[in-house]
């Protein structure tokens, strides 16, 4: 039997054909290395999976062009179609994912528009990364055990089509009144909130809450 933490990373919907044409590589697993800022990727290797071959050179802090001493700790994949789809960056210090993750993660992955699964729980984000919207083929975010505040702040990951598992539990927004309601009735495809099945009758009260709490919020914002 598949272990559910393998079933969170197959991704959904796919053939045999469609995985023989792109195989799927591990993920690529930066957590626990006390990364601060997102660039840092730049500087380390993953403790497992294969990252796109660094360049041969770099830039020193005086700005001279210098060997680049990640070219000699490099992995190569054991076959050159294969994809990484998957990005561990749980257990770190990351405060925020800035707009700068378009370009790191084009430098450690071959085929970034396909990343589908991204964990930054164990974090300190104070917020949610609005950078991750622009992943359409995401389909499972973890971003529990961080220090987001607003429930609210989810809402820019909502459009995601893709997206059927989501963890914010552990953060100060979970202590929101009805905020499984909230959360479920947000977003209208996840099949899992905070590693716990969404149920049909889950679906049901969620939505009838959240139609309410959106007239209710667009009736005061007209009174506004």
């Amino acid at each position: 039997p598949v272990s559910p933490v393998k079933k969170q990373l197959m991704p959904l919907n796919k053939t045999t054909t469609d995985l023989m044409r792109n195989p799927q590589g591990p993920p690529l697993d930066y957590s626990f290395l006390e990364i601060r800022v997102i660039e840092e990727l730049r500087e380390v290797m993953p403790r497992s999976g294969y990252r796109k071959q660094p360049p041969e050179m770099m830039e020193a802090e005086g700005g001279e062009q210098i060997p680049n001493p990640l070219r000699d700790e490099w992995v190569k994949p054991p076959r050159d179609d294969l994809q990484t789809n998957a990005l561990k960056l749980g257990n770190n210090m990351l405060q925020s994912l800035p707009p700068v993750f378009n370009i790191i993660l084009r430098e450690v992955v071959d085929k970034p528009r396909t990343l589908s699964w991204i964990d930054l729980s164990f974090n300190e984000l104070e917020e949610v990364p609005t950078v991750l919207a622009n992943y359409q083929q995401l389909n499972v975010v973890y971003l529990h055990s961080n220090r987001i505040k607003k429930v609210s702040q989810a809402a820019c990951l909502a459009d995601l089509p893709k997206l059927r598992s989501l963890t914010l539990h552990g953060n100060p927004c979970e202590q929101t009144k009805n905020y499984r309601l909230m959360m479920i009735g947000m977003f209208k495809s996840i099949k899992s909130l905070d590693f716990t099945s969404v149920t049909t009758i889950d679906r049901e009260k969620a939505e009838t809450f959240y139609s309410r709490y959106q007239r209710i919020k667009a009736q005061k914002k007209e009174k506004d």
